[in-house]
């Protein structure tokens, strides 16, 4: 374990590793006036460039797209002592284990950028129920009959997989904004959202059965990668959409193919798709264009919640180079270190 400031000593110097697009520089700021040198790149970076660009960083502010590996940390590890990442799903960008054992806190965003990811993740459910993107362009709707015509929304049963902040957040837009029925599943029951929103509680299958369109907003971990499978996406009813603004790996690109083709999912929306490595993502693309709504993980980046995020992730390394803890901190480093 590497040694820790005293208590309330000052950062003295070093430099801070900042990566990720949109991001406003005078939020930094706070960290110039600390002494310490801020060096921005907006490019992603490649698992040895990062190795390169940590070299001698007392901090890293991780907006960006790049790996945190287990390899990259260690690398770093006689001088890094934090990773302030953009968000709260860090799992699948930094080796948040690898980290506790080096010493190296690792800090999330809780709450930042709730407002933003539900009112997307709202707003894509609409362009999917109403059948918006096939319509770009058109002078006339070209329907052939009147089955080809969009329900409103509030005659759709949602299923929410996920009731943390964000998912409380769709549910309660959906209800008080448009009086849509929603069911949700978790792995804790939410008696308080259930009461106050009016929602109900099912088990997963359950939920994806009766749900004409089914929300994933879960973090990606070991348990919940894969987690809507084909007895899950087979559930579903003919017809149903898939929304998943969370992470691309909850969904199994098998199934969903399977789901596709059988006419069970008549559009999927996602935002950030798998990676090119995935043969199944290559399929998916090929095969139902036009029923899948894809966008490049955007959901969070509006101007309010970047700065929120950055402001926070700001705090964070801040006390951590100065206290050397931070309240936001992930895993079991998530404790003063200090008695």
């Amino acid at each position: 374990m590497q040694p820790w400031p005293a208590a309330g000593a000052a950062p003295k110097g070093g430099t801070v590793l900042v990566t990720g697009a949109g991001i406003d520089m005078a939020l930094l700021e706070p960290l110039a006036r600390q002494g310490l040198t801020v060096r921005r790149l907006a490019s992603s970076l490649t698992e040895d460039q990062l190795v390169r660009e940590l070299r001698g960083a007392v901090a890293y502010l991780h907006g960006g797209e790049e790996r945190a590996s287990a390899r990259v940390l260690r690398e770093a590890r006689k001088t890094l002592k934090v990773v302030a990442f953009l968000g709260v799903g860090y799992e699948n960008f930094v080796d948040a284990a690898a980290a506790d054992r080096l010493g190296i806190a690792v800090t999330s965003t809780p709450g930042a950028a709730t407002d933003a990811v539900a009112t997307f993740t709202v707003a894509q459910i609409v362009n999917a129920n109403l059948g918006i993107p096939r319509h770009l362009g058109a002078r006339v709707p070209g329907w052939q009959g009147s089955d080809e015509l969009p329900h409103e929304l509030a005659a759709r049963s949602v299923g929410i997989i996920g009731m943390g902040a964000n998912g409380r957040r769709i549910a309660e837009i959906l209800r008080r904004g448009f009086g849509v029925r929603v069911s949700y599943y978790s792995r804790t029951r939410r008696p308080d959202a259930e009461r106050d929103l009016g929602i109900s509680y099912l088990p997963l299958l359950d939920l994806a059965a009766g749900s004409d369109i089914l929300v994933v907003m879960v973090p990606e971990t070991g348990e919940t990668r894969s987690m809507v499978d084909s007895s899950v996406i087979g559930r579903m009813p003919e017809g149903a959409i898939l929304v998943n603004t969370a992470r691309p790996a909850i969904v199994s690109p098998g199934a969903l193919y399977t789901g596709l083709e059988k006419g069970r999912v008549s559009m999927a929306v996602f935002d950030g798709f798998y990676g090119p490595e995935c043969k199944e993502a290559i399929e998916l693309r090929r095969d139902f264009p036009e029923r899948l709504l894809v966008t490049g993980h955007i959901a969070s980046h509006t101007v309010e919640a970047m700065d929120r995020m950055v402001r926070q992730a700001v705090k964070s390394i801040e006390n951590v180079l100065t206290y050397g803890w931070d309240e936001h901190e992930v895993g079991s480093r998530s404790r003063p270190r200090f008695r």
